[in-house]
């Protein structure tokens, strides 16, 4: 497991679990436990290093970041 996290007591997260997995998972933190919110697959599969990796992780944490902010305002 993977995890990227803009801060450490952030309350949300993307997470890739590992092994042959393509998905990336974006993850939020409710009532103590995390709650997949969306997932996305890698379009080019898993990438070949960690660094590449990283940058899918953070791009994908900024998409989810925006979606976030949408559905709350659909809410309103």
């Amino acid at each position: 497991m993977f995890v990227y996290m803009p801060f450490i007591s952030s309350s949300d997260r993307v997470v890739w679990y590992g092994g042959e997995s393509t998905q990336l998972h974006y993850e939020k933190l409710i009532d103590g436990k995390w709650i997949e919110r969306d997932v996305q697959t890698l379009g080019s599969g898993i990438p070949s290093g960690m660094s590449e990796m990283h940058a899918e992780m953070v791009e994908y944490y900024n998409l989810s970041q925006v979606l976030e902010q949408e559905r709350i305002q659909q809410l309103m």
